[in-house]
């Protein structure tokens, strides 16, 4: 990569939702630089219903606006559970950044189920790395390439060798992506990791990737490959990853760090507390102006789990459609027989009333012992 070639870095837009798509996706650097760059949107600030009752149209209409962006970008309470993986990652990362060249580098993956919240973390993780990095040490290296830390590539269904490295090498917007072998590919992005300091290689959706075939065969040796010669920590993302089949290689088997991510519990009292606290954290960053403490928390955790059997992406779901249908209808607040009628995921619904049943019945509750209403 020419040292005089410089990319455009998009410029942190308020107006984000503006953006073209080709600024957004994640598969090529200068859409990673506009997620991990870009400011997210600026909370609107909290009216009382009189006050929101006293704006003429055109100031309500900017106001409500303003809270539809805040509610698209409303991002998860990290939960002690994703905060205790993002530590491990942060440790695997500094392990691996210190490692002679000629050692095997780390490789962390995350496992759960979908609404958990991986790729988010792993994108929080991404971004974080990113920032830092180039805070730290510039936008371009000593020898005047540009930095970049972070590489994102995302599996499809029939991804081969040759179409990993070419993803590669499409992230970086190589100009040897569009002819040459898979080992050419492979030496051109390695020489672009090691010219832009790269430090974390991020492998999204890698369910798709049938690890028991040969060309699956064949693409886990290739991530040894670049274990062993790329100057980075590669993140795998995915669901039911050992049951696919990761981790029948020895190799990869000693080399890859599990990290798990597992839905809320609310079987004993320490399980409902987290999930209280969570509910507790979550109602404070909703724009609405007639909510009250323990709106969530209090009032509606028993439906709110039932809706959602404890998984984050659920949740957030719930509450940016719910919002919106309260900003909607001038109501302002989240009640029962408003989120009644907000539809939902069809894997939450196919277990909500079970969850629903046994919470009539007396036989379970989401709210912990001295928690106020049960």
């Amino acid at each position: 990569m020419s040292p005089r070639r410089k990319s455009r870095i998009v410029a942190a837009d308020p107006d984000w939702l503006s953006l073209p798509l080709d600024k957004l996706t994640l598969t090529r650097k200068e859409g990673f630089a506009a997620f991990a760059e870009t400011p997210e949107p600026p909370r609107p600030p909290e009216l009382s219903v009189a006050e929101l009752k006293s704006l003429d149209p055109p100031e309500l209409e900017r106001h409500n606006l303003a809270r539809r962006r805040f509610l698209a970008n409303l991002r998860p309470i990290k939960t002690a559970q994703a905060e205790a993986v993002f530590a491990d990652l942060e440790e695997i990362l500094d392990a691996a950044v210190d490692q002679p060249t000629w050692e095997a580098k780390s490789m962390a993956a995350i496992d759960a189920f979908p609404g958990l919240g991986k790729t988010t973390l792993g994108l929080a993780f991404a971004k974080h790395v990113h920032n830092t990095l180039i805070g730290a040490h510039g936008r371009f290296t000593e020898a005047g390439h540009e930095r970049w830390p972070v590489i994102r590539v995302g599996m499809t269904g029939d991804t081969r060798v040759k179409d990993f490295n070419w993803a590669l090498l499409e992230f970086f917007a190589h100009a040897g992506r569009n002819s040459g072998t898979a080992n050419m590919f492979l030496t051109r992005a390695m020489n672009c990791a090691l010219a832009c300091e790269s430090r974390v290689l991020l492998v999204d959706d890698l369910q798709f990737l049938r690890f028991r075939t040969t060309w699956g065969t064949e693409l886990s040796n290739q991530f040894k490959t670049i274990a062993n010669e790329f100057p980075l920590m590669i993140l795998f993302i995915g669901h039911e990853l050992r049951d696919k089949g990761l981790y029948d290689d020895p190799q990869l088997a000693r080399r890859i760090t599990p990290l798990e991510l597992a839905p809320f519990t609310i079987d004993d009292d320490a399980g409902r507390h987290q999930w209280r606290s969570f509910l507790l954290a979550l109602e404070q960053r909703l724009p609405l102006a007639d909510k009250h403490p323990g709106m969530l928390a209090d009032d509606l955790s028993d439906q709110l789990y039932a809706r959602c059997s404890g998984h984050i992406g659920s949740v957030m779901s719930l509450m940016r459609r719910g919002c919106r249908r309260a900003i909607r209808t001038g109501d302002e607040r989240l009640t029962a027989d408003l989120l009644a009628g907000v539809k939902l995921d069809e894997a939450a619904e196919q277990l909500r009333k079970q969850w629903e049943a046994l919470f009539r019945s007396g036989r379970g509750t989401s709210k912990p012992s001295g928690s106020g209403k049960r």
